[in-house]
């Protein structure tokens, strides 16, 4: 029985994978990396420095 198979990165490595733990892999890195999130919710980081040390506030919609 042929098995699906994809490729996966390290560095320049490729290595060869079954295709749902590619996809898995896939969704940890796309989760992990928030900044397409980011550019979609139109959010930026602020800077510390104009803003009261005492909020917490990280990011403003």
């Amino acid at each position: 029985m042929a098995e699906a198979c994809g490729w996966i990165f390290v560095d320049h490595i490729p290595l060869l994978y079954d295709k749902r733990r590619v996809a898995r892999q896939y969704q940890v890195e796309m989760w992990l990396d928030l900044t397409q999130l980011v550019k979609e919710l139109g959010i930026e980081k602020l800077n510390e420095n104009n803003h009261n040390s005492h909020l917490k506030t990280d990011y403003v919609v």
